[in-house]
């Protein structure tokens, strides 16, 4: 009995002497911590606008044959309105008409003048009817000078009877119809520019110096991320508001649209060297904000961080972590402070 006893004693020793089968690690994806410039920005609201906006105005007086529809897409070159040039045509016409008539006239002269001149040699004629023709020829030449010009003058009034689009665009709004008599200088309707746009934005005065021209700040909307270079800074016309414009250029393939609202990140002290990690570094839990960093034995450390200034995939952070620590990036969300790791990437 006692020998039973003793066998079944060396086996469960045996048994429970045997190691613990650890956990496999766990395999992630790392980056490091960084040390970087930052400026820290504020988002404002600002609204997309058309730099080029045109009012459309008859260049000389007549009636319209032709205005185009509000929400018409014109190109650059396409005509957007026209005048009736039937009567312009006719003294065009008429013109013409008495040019012909100064030509013969001159020429008539210039042919009683060379026969005068030959009788005047001749001694058959006195110089006193030489000087009178001579006169009435250089009247036809100044009238035929006169005559062309005004035809110059009508053509160009024929000419300035189509208005062309400046750019690429959209009519919106028409003030007068055809059918319609105009004086010159008639506003007829509005031609707005859609492929050049700006951003405005209405920027406090004490943010005024962190801004320069040509800097390029991240402009953002629904579904939309971009960079606008500052063009200008426009003072207020009151002083009350204590307020610049800020307009930003944007580029002419952006998906803004004219009246959009955008927010700028604008900055709103001067630059400073902070830490950043990647974004999806950081896990986000009712107990706080935290990263996972990676010790020299392969195994996760829980630091604590608190965040800031937002550099798209990179984030500002403050926190005991130092550059080039080593942190989870990918595979966080099953970790615990201790779990052993495998790195599959470590980012650059």
């Amino acid at each position: 009995m006692k020998r039973v006893i003793v066998f079944f004693l060396i086996v469960s020793f045996r048994l429970f002497a045997q190691p613990v089968a650890t956990a496999p690690a766990m395999p992630v994806e790392t980056d490091l911590v960084k040390q970087t410039e930052v400026v820290p920005t504020m988002p404002m609201t600002g609204n997309v606008f058309s730099i080029n906006e045109l009012q459309l105005t008859a260049a000389i007086s007549g009636q319209l044959e032709f205005v185009a529809e509000p929400g018409t897409i014109v190109k650059t070159g396409d005509v957007i309105a026209r005048m009736d040039t039937n009567t312009l045509d006719l003294q065009l016409q008429e013109q013409k008409a008495l040019i012909t008539r100064a030509e013969v006239q001159l020429k008539y002269l210039q042919t009683n003048l060379q026969r005068q001149q030959n009788l005047v040699r001749a001694k058959t004629v006195s110089e006193n009817s030489v000087e009178q023709i001579e006169s009435q020829k250089d009247v036809a030449v100044s009238d035929l000078a006169v005559a062309k010009l005004r035809v110059e003058q009508i053509e160009e009034q024929i000419s300035k009877s189509q208005i062309h689009a400046k750019y690429n665009g959209v009519i919106t709004q028409r003030l007068h119809r055809e059918g319609e008599t105009v004086a010159a200088g008639t506003v007829i309707g509005n031609l707005v520019d859609t492929d050049n746009l700006e951003i405005r934005v209405q920027l406090p005065l004490r943010y005024t110096s962190f801004i320069k021209t040509g800097q390029e700040l991240d402009v953002f909307a629904l579904g939309v991320s971009q960079k606008g270079k500052v063009k200008s800074l426009l003072p207020g016309s009151n002083n009350r508001n204590q307020s610049y414009e800020l307009r930003l250029d944007i580029e002419e393939n952006s998906n803004f649209k004219i009246g959009q609202l955008v927010s700028v990140a604008v900055p709103i002290q001067m630059p400073k060297v902070s830490m950043v990690i990647h974004q999806d570094a950081l896990v986000l839990r009712e107990e706080g904000t935290f990263v996972y960093r990676v010790n020299e034995e392969n195994k996760v450390e829980k630091v604590v961080v608190t965040t800031s200034t937002n550099l798209g995939h990179l984030v500002a952070v403050s926190g005991e972590l130092k550059t080039g620590d080593q942190i989870v990036i990918r595979g966080a969300e099953t970790l615990r402070e201790g779990t052993e790791v495998t790195i599959n990437k470590q980012s650059s």
